[in-house]
């Protein structure tokens, strides 16, 4: 049950959230949440690693007599290398059984009268265009709609979506609420608007443009009843616009890779998940424990995976599939990209303010260690792709001494290890996962994912300078490009605002 409690002066993880609504919507400690970006404790990890490395270059000095740029090179040679041994063995470890499965006999075995209500979140932001496609998605669910919840949340100066909404005439079942017009203004904070009048046992979100299998709510009921230790569940994503040029098709061929080789292996480690903004679904008593959402955290799913985990919940990867409509331009990729990349920065400074706690709740150094591989590193290894391409166009170029000693000793093979090998491992990743789904077509733009990789490079180091200007900036992704059939059907039909209940938060 909620309760409202005054923030505790022990800043500790596991301290009750304060359910008070605060004008922002934040239900944890600032030493949770981005609100407060840069804590005494952020400035003590900068330290700690500055230390780390200069006692790593003056060991290296008195050594092998390698200067500070030299041994900082041969640091990065062998975070390359580590990642990529890294993700091999996760990868590997996917290949057996990863799913969470359930027959078709359990399923249709599950009573209307033994399903629990179930809440679907459903945040919006200038989605005229898709809200049709929204009704029709959410009644294609194979869930009593006696027991279904979906609360919609819409700024109030979003006039076009409410007025395609009141076009839609939406069932008794849907419900809207208007979020209150102060910032930050992002999604994480409609969902604890929304997490406030939520009512279901469990929860899910779904975004704008997702359409998830009709079966999915049962599976995940089935999951939660069968497995009392699961807390929270991650679906496999897919796109419907695939085809539709060629960023779409190499988007989705790193979805093929990401849910169905890396995020399956992690969970057989039983390391921490990152989890995707939608198509997750939630026991409402985990996340209300946890606090909800941080509201000033623009990869809200990223943090949210690694806070649950952190208070001992288990999770498990559904065998259901919901679609989205992948990014079709590359101005919106790019936003959409360097907001997930900003995210991820955000989840890492915030976690690692007690980088020796954040080890102790994740089990140990073996799980610390994935946790900075998985976010951080990710950031830090798109970051660092781009400097190396540059520097080794540099090489070609000029032939420069300075950039050869940079490689001296064993330097030089290790990272051409990194480079080459784990270049090629990486496109037979992605090609392996496409094939996987079945997906033959796209096996062969599987070869392009290098230039894929660049662009993620470019959209890193546009979340790094975000960050420190625009650190709670929500880059929004247009929906609705594939929809100008629907979008004429819609515009055909007439309703008035007033048909559809609107709720304002108390």
């Amino acid at each position: 049950m909620m309760r409202a409690v005054q923030e505790s002066s022990v800043q500790h993880l596991k301290v009750s959230p304060n359910f008070g609504q605060p004008p922002d919507y934040l239900f944890r400690p600032d030493i949770q949440s981005f609100r407060k970006a840069w804590f005494p404790q952020t400035y003590a990890i900068w330290e700690f690693f500055s230390i780390s490395f200069l006692v790593s270059a003056l060991a290296f000095f008195f050594l092998f007599e390698w200067p500070v740029l030299v041994t900082l090179s041969g640091l990065i040679a062998f975070f390359y290398l580590g990642h990529m041994v890294f993700k091999l063995l996760v990868v590997q470890r996917s290949l057996a059984k990863p799913f969470l499965t359930f027959s078709k006999e359990e399923i249709v075995s599950l009573s209307d009268e033994e399903l629990p209500l179930y809440t679907i979140l459903i945040p919006l932001y200038q989605e005229a265009e898709v809200v049709w496609q929204i009704r029709k998605a959410m009644e294609a669910i194979d869930y009593p709609k006696a027991k279904l919840e979906i609360l919609i949340t819409l700024e109030q100066y979003d006039y076009a979506t409410q007025e395609a909404i009141a076009r839609a005439d939406f069932p008794s079942y849907f419900r809207i609420l208007l979020l209150p017009d102060v910032p930050p203004k992002t999604k994480p904070k409609a969902l604890n608007v929304a997490l406030l009048r939520a009512k279901g046992e469990f929860l899910v979100i779904y975004d704008a443009e997702i359409i998830p299998d009709p079966d999915q709510l049962k599976k995940a009921v089935l999951a939660f009843r069968k497995h009392p230790e699961i807390a929270f569940l991650q679906t496999r994503l897919d796109h419907y616009n695939t085809d539709q040029n060629i960023l779409t098709k190499l988007f989705n061929i790193e979805f093929n890779f990401y849910y169905d080789l890396f995020l399956p292996g992690l969970q057989k480690f039983r390391f921490p998940l990152p989890l995707s903004g939608h198509s997750t679904h939630f026991r409402r008593s985990a996340i209300e424990e946890v606090g909800g959402w941080d509201p000033y955290n623009v990869a809200e799913d990223c943090d949210i995976g690694i806070v649950l985990y952190r208070h001992g919940y288990r999770s498990e990867i559904l065998d259901s599939v919901s679609k989205e409509e992948a990014t079709t331009t590359l101005p919106a990729w790019m936003r959409q990209r360097s907001r997930w990349m900003k995210g991820f920065l955000q989840s890492s400074i915030v976690h690692l303010r007690h980088p020796l706690e954040l080890k102790k709740d994740l089990g140990g150094w073996i799980n610390f260690t994935a946790f900075l591989f998985i976010v951080p590193g990710t950031v830090l290894l798109n970051f660092l792709n781009l400097f190396y391409w540059l520097l080794l166009v540099g090489w070609f170029v000029t032939y420069s001494v300075f950039i050869q000693e940079l490689f001296t000793g064993p330097i030089l093979p290790i990272s051409v290890i990194s480079s080459l090998g784990g270049n090629a491992l990486f496109v037979y990743f992605n090609l392996i996962g496409s094939y996987r789904r079945g997906k033959y077509g796209l096996v062969k733009y599987a070869l392009l994912s290098p230039f894929y990789w660049i662009l993620l490079a470019v959209a890193s180091g546009k979340a790094v300078i975000q960050l420190f200007t625009k650190p709670y900036h929500w880059e929004k992704t247009a929906h609705g490009t594939h929809l100008a059939q629907v979008k004429s059907q819609a515009a055909s039909k007439e309703s008035s605002l007033g048909e559809m209940p609107i709720e304002f938060p108390a």
